[in-house]
């Protein structure tokens, strides 16, 4: 903790700061108000010690600038001529305390302690909350990304309610969560409710609570998801799937901000801010009459829409880095690479499952392989169907003619070692070649580091 002392009196001065550093933490002192915010613009102070009374500016006046530009900074009024006005008024500008000359040893070492653990406590939220940014943040560097990024940032400082439309696995509730961490209701609760997974006849109360007694099985009052949202973000996931009479309940709720449980009459409030999300089309829905057109206009206050991976394709690489980085590290497994005929495979892929799809397979891969390096061999057969060796694997590929018919020989290798099981006499006759030849060419293109490659005497 760093601590800055401001009074006129050098002996204050130096015994704020005497008894600061005996606590363990350092201090610094300035006799004048100005030289004081010359140091704080310098410094990273925590709390500063700031007398009423100084001689080129009214501890008051400085009081309210150091709040509004350093608005993290603890302040503790001093004042040799205190009085309850000066302190209440101190208060509630935000200092944290106020002192009276003569100064209590006892007392400042006391507000010393209680300032740490508050300033430490903030410190850990702080870490906390940069962790679960960092958790959810979007991986890529395409303009698109790019784009998302800059509308959630835009969007997050706002109450606006947001609409996030776009393909299975693509990454919509990131996008909610990370809205939500960027917002002012940061420190409040996220509620997310997945509306395909509830049964109709149960969402009713499960979205705004019940009584005792409200039906059976009802043993004990249940508190909704929009009233466990109070303060904080809710988040209706699937929203295109819920049922049209809870669409018409749900529309009064959005419209009046109050509701009450199943089998009850108390009216509740709630101030929530509501993040919906859908894989569907809400267009083709309402004129299926499958979605309230109302309703479609009352959420959709912000759309965002989260595109598929296989139009944002020059993102494929870093996220595949970034999960064999982060899946090795959390599988304890030493860091692996990805080959360049791998990676090709990936860019070439369609990815249905979108970006889930891309982590699962490579978790599988990563958690499977043997060897330091992640090959098209540890891929699959689903995602190499488009880009394998058989369906013109290389075509984009830059490479001389040699070492084209190096990487096919490979691959082709590889493939015929995969589907017989690693039986070498196997390979060896569907290949047409010797057992010591096959040998040769695996220990060649190093295939054992790719494969965990063992003879076995096969």
């Amino acid at each position: 903790m760093k601590v800055l002392i401001i009074d006129d009196e050098k002996n204050i001065c130096t015994s704020i700061k005497n008894i600061v550093e005996d606590e363990g933490f350092e201090a610094f002192y300035a006799m004048t108000y100005s030289e004081g915010l010359d140091k704080l613009k310098i410094y990273d102070f925590d709390v500063i010690f700031l007398d009423i009374w100084l001689p080129d500016k009214d501890g008051m006046e400085g009081l309210k600038e150091i709040k509004k530009s350093y608005p993290n900074v603890e302040v503790i009024m001093i004042s040799g001529h205190g009085n309850i006005e000066n302190a209440v008024d101190s208060v509630k500008l935000g200092a944290y305390d106020f002192l009276e000359k003569p100064l209590s040893l006892e007392r400042i070492v006391v507000i010393l302690k209680h300032l740490n653990e508050k300033i430490s406590l903030k410190n850990d939220i702080k870490e906390l909350k940069s962790s679960e940014i960092a958790k959810y943040q979007l991986i890529g560097e395409s303009k698109y990304i790019k784009d998302l990024k800059a509308t959630i940032e835009k969007v997050a400082n706002t109450n606006a309610w947001v609409l996030i439309t776009g393909e299975n696995g693509t990454g919509k509730e990131h996008v909610a969560r990370l809205i939500h961490l960027l917002s002012k209701r940061a420190n409040q609760k996220f509620i997310p409710v997945n509306c395909a997974a509830i049964p109709s006849e149960l969402i009713e109360s499960e979205l705004f609570g019940y009584e005792k007694g409200a039906f059976t099985g009802a043993v004990a009052q249940k508190i909704g998801k929009f009233e466990l949202a109070d303060k904080g973000t809710i988040f209706l996931d699937e929203i295109g799937d819920m049922d049209l009479s809870v669409q018409a309940k749900l529309l009064r709720v959005l419209e009046s901000g109050e509701f009450s449980r199943v089998g009850g009459n108390e009216i509740i409030k709630s101030d929530f801010r509501l993040i919906s999300a859908t894989n569907r089309d809400l267009q083709t829905e309402i004129e299926n009459n499958n979605f309230r057109e109302d309703l479609y206009y009352r959420i959709s206050v912000v759309p965002i829409y989260v595109e598929p991976l296989r139009k944002r394709r020059e993102d494929i690489p870093i996220l595949v880095r970034h999960f064999v980085k982060e899946i090795s590290i959390m599988n304890g497994l030493s860091p692996k690479s990805v080959s360049d005929a791998l990676m090709e495979v990936f860019i070439n892929y369609d990815w249905p499952g979108n970006v889930r799809q891309l982590k699962n397979i490579i978790e599988r891969m990563v958690v499977l392989s043997s060897g330091d390096v992640l090959d098209v061999v540890d891929a699959p057969e689903m995602i190499l169907k488009k880009g394998s060796v058989y369906e013109g694997f290389f075509t984009d590929a830059e490479w001389s003619l040699k070492s084209a018919k190096e990487n096919f020989e490979k691959y082709y290798i590889l493939n015929v070692l995969k589907k017989t099981d690693w039986n070498i006499s196997k390979a060896a006759r569907i290949l047409e070649i010797e057992r010591t030849y096959l040998h040769k060419k695996i220990k060649f293109y190093n295939l054992e580091s790719l494969r965990g490659y063992e003879d076995n005497g096969k």
